[in-house]
């Protein structure tokens, strides 16, 4: 990701991700479904964030550690 937002062409891999709901230059908004399947590959297989977002077939790269991370946290909280 470049640092000041995505590029067009990862937006518009992010936007055929079926587990996206809305992106834009800098924001993406991930599916209920995605969070749940999250929470539960997390819970259940003990897999690291980045590796759930890869099988889910997102750009690890262009999303950015530190975006993963917080998700990850966010919905960590939530489901608590």
């Amino acid at each position: 990701m470049a640092r000041g937002g995505f590029t067009e062409t990862e937006i518009e891999a992010l936007k055929n991700n079926k587990y996206v709901v809305y992106v834009g230059n800098n924001k993406v908004v991930y599916s209920n479904e995605f969070k749940f399947h999250f929470i539960e590959e997390e819970q259940k297989t003990k897999k690291l964030p980045r590796q759930i977002f890869v099988e889910a077939g997102f750009d690890v790269v262009a999303l950015g550690g530190k975006r993963i991370e917080r998700c990850a946290a966010r919905w960590r909280e939530s489901y608590a």
